[in-house]
């Protein structure tokens, strides 16, 4: 049976998916998802990774692009994100969706989602989450 109700709350390094019924009740953690690589320091991902930015045959050059390795890792983990929510449309496993992430990373990730997952989200929220209890999050996210 398909969860009425998903909602992603976090930030760019970690969220939390959760379920709840039709009216945005008995909330349910379902996953949880952590993207270390977004929180670590440009000089710390200096590393050669698959893919280290997109396809250009340079990584992102450090004196004119300092944040551009952060940037990239965000972008991925923003990515990762839209699979998963690409994969419960794809299993009928969610009707509505709500996210609550801060600005620039909210909209890298709505950048990312496919028309069929935008089509299912109802609200987006300007609002780091990653830190408040789950007991705390239905009193702070509004379900419609």
């Amino acid at each position: 049976m398909a969860d009425k109700l998903w909602i992603l709350v976090g930030n760019a390094s970690r969220m939390r998916l959760f379920s709840a019924d039709e009216r945005g009740d008995d909330w349910q953690l379902r996953e949880e998802f952590r993207h270390d690589e977004s929180r670590a320091h440009n000089g710390d991902l200096k590393e050669q990774r698959d893919n280290p930015n997109g396809g250009t045959l340079h990584g992102p050059n450090e004196e004119t692009e300092p944040d551009a390795r952060q940037e990239l890792e965000h972008e991925r983990f923003a990515r990762e994100l839209a699979g998963r929510l690409e994969r419960g449309v794809d299993s009928h496993t969610f009707e509505r969706l709500i996210i609550a992430a801060p600005p620039t990373f909210l909209g890298r990730l709505r950048k990312a989602l496919s028309k069929r997952v935008l089509q299912r989200l109802v609200l987006d929220l300007d609002a780091d989450y990653s830190n408040v209890p789950a007991r705390e999050l239905p009193n702070r996210v509004p379900v419609i």
